[in-house]
């Protein structure tokens, strides 16, 4: 069928992150550019925003040597990001092992 994405979960997920984001002004697209570039282009291959819901970010991380690098880091990426955002506070980030396809 055209137009339904393979994964049904993809689609329910990309609605809940647009419905959530939009509220707030941010695209989906924002917050994943936002991600991009503040944890650089290595790290961002390793990883995938899933969702924005009251100000905490999920994001799967496709292995634990990314996962503690990335926890490290977390106060200063949150940071980051709320700079990049400007004004659209990111309050948390839950870092978690999953599928980053």
């Amino acid at each position: 069928m055209a137009g339904k994405p393979e994964n049904p979960l993809e689609g329910v997920l990309k609605n809940i992150i647009n419905g959530i984001t939009k509220k707030g002004g941010l695209t989906e697209e924002d917050v994943r550019a936002a991600w991009e570039d503040a944890v650089g282009e290595a790290a961002a291959k390793h990883s995938k925003v899933r969702s924005l819901k009251g100000g905490r970010l999920v994001v799967n991380i496709d292995g634990s040597s990314w996962l503690y690098e990335l926890t490290v880091q977390k106060k200063e990426i949150i940071k980051k990001i709320g700079e990049i955002l400007k004004g659209n506070k990111i309050k948390d980030i839950t870092l978690r092992i999953g599928d980053i396809k």
